[in-house]
């Protein structure tokens, strides 16, 4: 009887790692073919935050490259005065897909302004390419512990691979991210939403 339940014991160790290392697999090739899609994406980042501002009249302080339903399309997070926004545009055509009013920046519990990023939005992207030698997928204003360090930036290198970096914006020196932040803080803002991924 032991043996019996040594073996099922057995079997059913191998079929939990079986199905993680599928999971995992499957997760690896969906990230691989968002950063494909990413960077054969005809309309870049710059782009991208050029479309958003010009339709929404506010100012970019954040931007992302997602995929959804095979398609390519960059969220870009925006200001207008006291007021927030998310504008999606198709990275295949630069046309704007939906906007999104976001609220009050007050209501944020980490808020961006303009004046926390000190440059265009675009110009920051632009310095993050040069220094890390790659194309910025993501930049956002990132926390830790309540206060502001810097741009998190997501950089694919043309090889694929990612690398993520903090930026100053004070100096735009790129420095390698380390250690923990308040990453999943937007979620608990209510910030979370369709397409952050």
């Amino acid at each position: 009887m032991k043996h019996k339940i040594l073996i099922l014991l057995a079997a059913g160790l191998v079929s939990t790692a079986t199905l993680t290392a599928s999971a995992a697999f499957a997760d690896n090739k969906n990230d691989q073919s968002e950063i494909q899609l990413f960077l054969k994406a005809p309309h870049d980042m710059a782009a991208a935050v050029k479309a958003a501002e010009a339709s929404s009249g506010g100012k970019a302080v954040g931007a992302e490259f997602s995929e959804k339903d095979g398609a390519g399309l960059w969220e870009v997070e925006m200001v207008n005065g006291t007021k927030r926004s998310e504008v999606k545009i198709d990275a295949s055509t630069g046309a704007v897909v939906k906007t999104k009013d976001k609220g009050d920046i007050a209501d944020k519990d980490h808020p961006v302004t303009l004046d926390m990023l000190g440059a265009p939005l675009t110009d920051l992207v632009t310095k993050a390419e040069t220094e890390g030698a790659g194309k910025v997928m993501s930049i956002d204003f990132e926390h830790e512990d309540g206060e502001p360090v810097g741009l998190a930036v997501e950089i694919v290198k043309a090889n694929g691979v990612i690398q993520d970096f903090i930026l100053n914006p004070a100096d735009g020196k790129l420095t390698p991210a380390t250690g923990q932040s308040d990453e999943g803080q937007d979620e608990e803002d209510g910030d979370s939403g369709e397409g952050n991924g």
